[in-house]
């Protein structure tokens, strides 16, 4: 018979409130892993202060290994992410503009 898929205990993980301030993620609070609810409303609290550019929780494993889990983030961090990408998208079609236009006029110069 085949072995059966290891099942996760709850003790494997922790849910992890992290703040974002001057570019960098800090923990500010620990939950258990059925506490997400908790940790949500602390979360949404902690993001409606301004000492924090913004939030989020994590699904984190205890033991180091395995991957980090995105449960929620602050719309704010998520508003200026979209933002930012639809920055960099504009500035490409212009720099190709640019590109597309310097070399038709390159090829109409008169010899």
């Amino acid at each position: 018979m085949g072995t059966m898929p290891e099942q996760t205990n709850n003790d494997d993980f922790f849910i992890g409130v992290l703040g974002l301030k001057d570019g960098k993620w800090t923990p500010q609070r620990k939950f258990k892993d059925d506490m997400f609810g908790s940790a949500l409303m602390f979360a949404e609290e902690l993001d409606k202060a301004p000492d924090f550019d913004a939030v989020k929780v994590l699904k984190i494993p205890n033991s180091g290994k395995g991957e980090q889990k995105e449960m929620w983030v602050s719309p704010r961090l998520k508003a200026r992410m979209e933002a930012e990408a639809s920055k960099k998208v504009r500035a490409g079609v212009q720099k190709t503009k640019d590109n597309l236009r310097a070399e038709r006029m390159a090829s109409v110069k008169p010899k």
